[in-house]
């Protein structure tokens, strides 16, 4: 077991943003959230850059502590762990193959755990948050895209080529789990309601007023969330799986349908019994399950 005051800096490197903090052994945050945008459309050294100035700031909070056990990173995948590099990740375009590990280790000299960013969020919950005392958790993002991750009695799973979870292209209702269950997805069905195009921020703020295609295009989202988390539920049969990302802001307006329609695809005792929740944790669940990894020793294969 690890020491309570050993820390580590945990990062949710993402498509859109880039967020880090410092935790302890214990889950407990040590320093501000530290967030900059990814830029991930622009030339690979912005991103780099921005990650390293991150990290930095996180580093330069700890003051006068003991130096962080190592750093961990969650990020939007395809990745490789083992070789702690980025495969083609389709939201990191720049950062194609790019040695992410080697970067961090060769800037920093710390250790630096690697993993995608869908295992990073479930980590956080299944140790600290909703899914803290479930043997099986998963944790599915509605973000830029839609990640997942897998934790069986605290360790990740990651599959044979850590893989695990990445259900990005997986055909969902004509479409697929990014291009339905992400912030795209949800302004895709609110502009085929409203006749009009709207940013993801303004579709919550008119759902929270009760405008009617505001409130439909998230009962879409709980349709379509029904059967892909309905899907991983049957394969893996969780006790809970916790949704995060922004879209999951909007929770109390899809869950209805979600929890209406989840039957339609999984056994009965399942959708009797099975905790859909949001997080617990919130916009640090990513770099807290990061950080976490750093502790945890090896993920299950």
């Amino acid at each position: 077991m690890q020491p309570p005051n050993q820390t580590a800096v945990g990062v949710n490197l993402g498509g859109t943003k880039i967020a880090a903090a410092l935790f302890d052994a214990s889950g407990r945050r040590l320093s501000e959230l530290c967030v900059a945008p990814t830029e991930a459309h622009g030339p690979r050294e912005g991103t780099i850059a921005n990650l390293f100035a991150i990290v930095r700031r996180v580093l330069a909070a700890s003051g006068e502590a003991a130096q962080p056990a190592g750093i961990g990173v969650g990020s939007t995948g395809p990745l490789d762990p083992v070789a702690g590099l980025f495969l083609e990740p389709a939201k990191l375009p720049a950062l194609f193959h790019f040695p992410l590990r080697a970067a961090l280790a060769g800037e920093f000299g710390l250790p630096v755990a690697l993993t995608n960013d869908g295992n990073a969020f479930a980590r956080g919950e299944a140790l600290f948050g909703a899914g803290k005392g479930h043997g099986i958790v998963v944790g599915v993002t509605l973000g830029t895209g839609c990640g997942c991750g897998i934790v069986v009695e605290g360790r990740v799973l990651e599959g044979a080529t850590a893989n695990s979870g990445e259900v990005y292209k997986a055909p969902l209702a004509g479409g697929n789990f990014d291009a339905l269950l992400s912030g795209g997805g949800l302004e895709r069905l609110y502009a085929e309601r409203a006749g009009r195009e709207a940013p993801g921020a303004e579709v919550h703020r008119l759902a929270a007023a009760g405008d009617p295609a505001a409130r439909e295009a998230f009962a879409a989202v709980g349709a379509h969330l029904a059967q892909g988390v309905g899907l991983i539920a049957a394969i893996v049969d969780p006790g809970v799986i916790v949704l995060g990302g922004s879209v999951s802001r909007g929770f109390e307006y899809f869950a209805p349908t979600l929890r209406r329609e989840l039957g339609a695809y999984v056994a009965p005792q399942v959708a009797a019994t099975l905790k859909i929740a949001p997080s617990a944790v919130g916009d640090v669940a990513g770099a807290l399950g990061a950080a976490a990894l750093v502790f945890s020793g090896r993920s299950i294969r």
